[in-house]
């Protein structure tokens, strides 16, 4: 995974303004991230060039443009789902990527409140990110709801999670806890938990790596589709296990396997998600239970003793930031 600083935008301020009115009067708003590769120097929202007229052609007095950098723009789309953000995206790449032209690629991200998003870094994140996916798969437009609504096929996800920078892994996590009404933290505080652990066993970084992408996208079966060359997956359990195994093989090249405490660390940390995960605001109490159950089902299961030891020494505070 490659590695980024944290996404900031100076122009947040408009953005969460826009989003506050659209919560307060319960109105739809969409956001569009557009980024482009110029043939020339210029710049998507600047004055002087022929951008910004290709871009009100398009536009209504409600929409703005809130610039971000000199190939990247952030278009405000009060009043409108996702469908129509996204015929707004087609009309936008037909009009501004013509062969001769200054633009030579776009690719615009789709983000809207009505995907379960009520925060500003959230709209913005989650629409820049989608960009960041259409680029990573060759195509011009890319939405959020396809992370959402099982859109995808196993090998675009992995192409687009492996691709991604670092932070925008956490990000996702963060957002989909959110959107399913999980435990707010708990998959970003098992990765930190389990970085902690692998450091003490001495796992190599890459392998860390590798083992915090699975504890972050613990269930990603519940975005992806199951590839149509497969068996049918209706059950979740079955197609979890499945989709894990699938993932593992092409993320893991046949020369860097990962080793017998690296899968024991994996092992024991998924099986304690796939219990926290059905409980929506766990207790201390409750959580420490589950601790105890899954380190006595690791026991039975033979894991190794390293790990074990390790995982039986956290405590509830580690794995959940609890509010009392």
């Amino acid at each position: 995974m490659k590695k980024t600083a944290s996404f900031l935008h100076p122009n947040g301020t408009a953005i969460q303004q826009e989003l506050l009115r659209a919560l307060r009067y319960r109105r739809p708003l969409s956001l569009l991230s557009v980024s482009a590769d110029f043939s020339g120097a210029t710049s998507i929202g600047s004055g002087t060039s022929k951008m910004e007229n290709l871009l009100r052609k398009h536009l209504r007095s409600t929409d703005t443009v809130e610039e971000d950098t000199e190939s990247h723009s952030f278009i405000l789309l009060p009043e409108t789902m996702p469908d129509g953000a996204l015929v707004m995206a087609q009309r936008l790449f037909k009009d501004l990527v013509r062969p001769s032209g200054a633009i030579k690629n776009l690719y615009i991200g789709i983000s809207g409140i009505d995907d379960g998003i009520y925060r500003a870094d959230d709209l913005m994140n989650t629409a820049l990110l989608s960009g960041e996916a259409a680029r990573i798969c060759g195509g011009p437009i890319f939405s959020i709801r396809n992370f959402l609504n099982k859109s995808l096929s196993l090998p675009t996800t992995v192409a687009i999670i492996q691709n991604l920078p670092g932070d925008a892994i956490d990000h996702i996590s963060s957002f989909l806890e959110r959107t399913r009404h999980e435990p707010e933290g708990i998959r970003k505080a098992a990765a930190e938990t389990a970085a902690k652990m692998g450091k003490k066993l001495r796992i190599d970084e890459d392998e860390q790596e590798l083992v915090n992408f699975w504890v972050l996208l613990h269930d990603l079966p519940r975005n992806t589709a199951a590839p149509s060359d497969t068996e049918d997956l209706p059950h979740l359990s079955r197609r979890k296990k499945v989709t894990h195994s699938k993932l593992l093989e092409m993320i893991s090249p046949p020369d860097f396997p990962l080793g017998t405490r690296e899968n024991a660390l994996l092992a024991a940390v998924r099986m304690l998600l796939e219990e926290v995960v059905i409980y929506n605001n766990p207790t201390q109490e409750l959580f420490g239970d589950l601790l105890r159950k899954v380190a006595t089902e690791c026991e039975r299961q033979g894991l190794n003793r390293q790990v074990l030891a390790l995982f039986k020494k956290t405590t509830p505070s580690e794995w959940l930031p609890f509010s009392s």
